[in-house]
């Protein structure tokens, strides 16, 4: 085998060798500068990236900061788009203010104070609009987009809830089915306010309303939210106007009546009725019974007229028992002779002397011995008694108000039961056919002139009827005791 030295045998390979040596260190030195230059560039570029996004962050911090600000009330819109276009022209957020998150901090702090006290206003005015609709007596019911209830009053919850259960929440067409309110609802909807009187039924009984609908805007802008529903009961006020009507169309009937049968009577005297004696005595005699019940009438048209009258004065002075009496005999015997009755007083000086309105109590009084003359049978006594209850307290005057109570008793065909109920109403008249009395027609206001008149007087009324026996009508009022000098 054969070995060759290499310092003798391969000289130009280790030459060459040595070149390619300081080539290589070279060229490593150049990678390390190319690789050195790109981390640099690597880097400056991530840097004017990181800039130019903390620029735009610094931007839009400056924009929040500024609608903060807008929003808090410490800047106005045109602020803000000033704002904007400095922030975009010199593209540095923190040159144009605002920039510095503490400042966006500052005006997100004073947003949520501003905030805060409006919250707490807000609520304040909720709660004050809350307590005024719970004050109203009217029921009030607010209905939403939707048609349900969002809000509504006690008076309402009462009035229209079921027990147990709300209001809130439920489909108007739930809370009313009256045809009426429904249509009124959808007005208000349509934008319409409107005004309709409606019959309810609620817990308490039928019920007329005033049902007034309005609609509610929108809090956003133009249009309408829902519908506002008041509900004002003037179930009293309506039958105060029915029975006006009432009144005037049944004494129109009660007038007209004597008055057709006066001029027929008239009518058959002037057509020779006249000559013959008999015909023109029992026309005569028609003409006068006629006109003496429109005198009766008249006079109780305007006694329930006074009764009625709220600005009716009370006179109180000394009651003269005698006085009454005679006068109350002068009318009536007469009367009661006509049919063999006889007119009765017990307990009448018990009442001497007390304080109370001689005119309107001689009004009662006679009402009632008027309405017994027509009712009682042939040949019975009327029986008025008086009686003064408690005795007088000198000692204190608190004390010293006594009742006085009235009974005038009959001995008719009574009352039915059904019947008594109504006997105070304005016109009402016994069934004369079941009662089998065939005595004076009267004409209905007797009784209902006593009810006002007791009223007046701060007193009361009532009626004991017992069919086939007889008719007790009392009165109950309050008087003042004689003084020491009466």
């Amino acid at each position: 085998m054969c070995m060759l030295d290499r310092d003798t045998i391969w000289p130009g390979l280790v030459m060459t060798a040595g070149v390619s040596a300081s080539a290589v260190v070279a060229l490593t030195s150049g990678s390390v500068a190319l690789t050195a230059l790109t981390g640099a560039g690597f880097i400056a570029g991530s840097w004017v990236l990181l800039i130019a996004r903390a620029k735009r962050r610094s931007r839009r911090l400056a924009r929040l900061t500024a609608e903060a600000n807008r929003l808090a009330g410490l800047s106005t819109p045109q602020q803000v788009q000033a704002t904007a276009r400095a922030t975009m022209s010199s593209g540095d957020g923190e040159s144009a203010g605002g920039g510095d998150p503490r400042a966006l901090e500052q005006a997100l702090t004073t947003l949520g104070d501003r905030l805060g006290k409006q919250i707490k206003e807000l609520a304040k005015k909720s709660r004050n609009l809350g307590a005024l609709i719970d004050g109203l007596t009217e029921p009030v019911i607010v209905t939403g987009d939707d048609q349900r209830v969002i809000m509504c009053n006690n008076a309402a919850e009462r009035m229209l809830s079921v027990e147990g259960s709300t209001l809130i929440g439920r489909s108007v067409r739930e809370v009313f089915t009256r045809e009426e309110v429904l249509r009124l609802h959808d007005r208000a909807r349509a934008g319409q306010s409107s005004v309709e009187q409606v019959v309810l039924t609620i817990p308490g009984g039928r019920r007329t309303f005033q049902v007034a609908s309005s609609p509610l805007p929108a809090a956003w802008g133009e249009g309408v939210y829902g519908a506002v529903l008041v509900l004002r009961d003037v179930t009293e006020l309506a039958q105060a106007v029915q029975q006006q009507t009432d009144f005037v169309a049944n004494a129109s009937h009660e007038l007209r009546t004597p008055v057709a049968a006066l001029r027929i009577a008239i009518e058959t005297l002037q057509d020779g009725g006249a000559e013959d004696p008999s015909i023109r005595d029992r026309f005569l005699s028609m003409c006068a019974n006629h006109v003496q019940r429109l005198e009766e009438m008249i006079r109780d048209l305007l006694d329930l007229s006074r009764a009625e009258s709220r600005q009716l004065p009370v006179r109180l002075q000394p009651l003269d028992v005698d006085e009454l009496e005679r006068a109350l005999r002068t009318i009536f015997e007469p009367i009661c002779a006509e049919r063999g009755l006889t007119l009765e007083f017990n307990g009448l000086a018990s009442a001497r002397g007390v304080m109370t309105d001689p005119r309107l109590l001689q009004l009662i009084v006679r009402n009632l011995i008027d309405n017994a003359t027509k009712f009682a049978h042939e040949r019975t006594p009327i029986v008025v008694t008086v009686r003064v209850t408690p005795e007088a307290r000198e000692q204190d005057e608190e004390q010293s108000r006594a009742t006085m109570r009235i009974e005038v008793k009959d001995k008719g065909q009574g009352i039915p039961l059904a019947q008594q109920e109504r006997v105070f109403e304005r016109f009402f008249q016994v069934d004369t056919a079941r009662t089998g009395v065939t005595g004076r027609r009267g004409s209905g206001l007797g009784l209902a002139i006593v009810r006002h008149a007791c009223d007046a007087l701060g007193g009361r009324v009532g009626i004991n009827s017992v069919w086939g026996t007889g008719t007790t009508v009392w009165v109950e009022l309050p008087v003042n005791p004689p003084t020491k000098s009466t």
